[in-house]
């Protein structure tokens, strides 16, 4: 199973993935793909990705099998927005 911690993230910021399997156990060395990048999962089954470019983003993790375990791919989709260009103007009140 692949978990992400948000469905919209700004450009360029990460976002924290999370490939386990049916028990909740964590997948170490699992291959997760955003678009032609790869990122590999930590001990706890963990990697952190940023996506580039505005779009909606499938997100695939993988596994190879072992000679006890065989792991089925995983996907997921983000949309990743671009980042506001205006700040919001704080509204002053009392003499100018």
């Amino acid at each position: 199973m692949l978990e992400v911690e948000r469905r919209e993230v700004p450009v360029g910021e990460s976002i924290t993935v999370r490939v386990h399997d049916g028990t909740n156990r964590p997948i170490e060395d699992a291959t997760v793909e955003a678009g032609s990048r790869r990122y590999r999962t930590d001990s706890r089954g963990i990697c952190k990705l940023t996506l580039q470019s505005p779009g909606f983003w499938r997100l695939t993790a993988r596994k190879p099998p072992t000679d006890r375990i065989a792991y089925r791919m995983a996907t997921g989709l983000v949309r990743a927005v671009p980042r506001s260009t205006t700040t919001p103007s704080r509204i002053r009140s009392g003499p100018t």
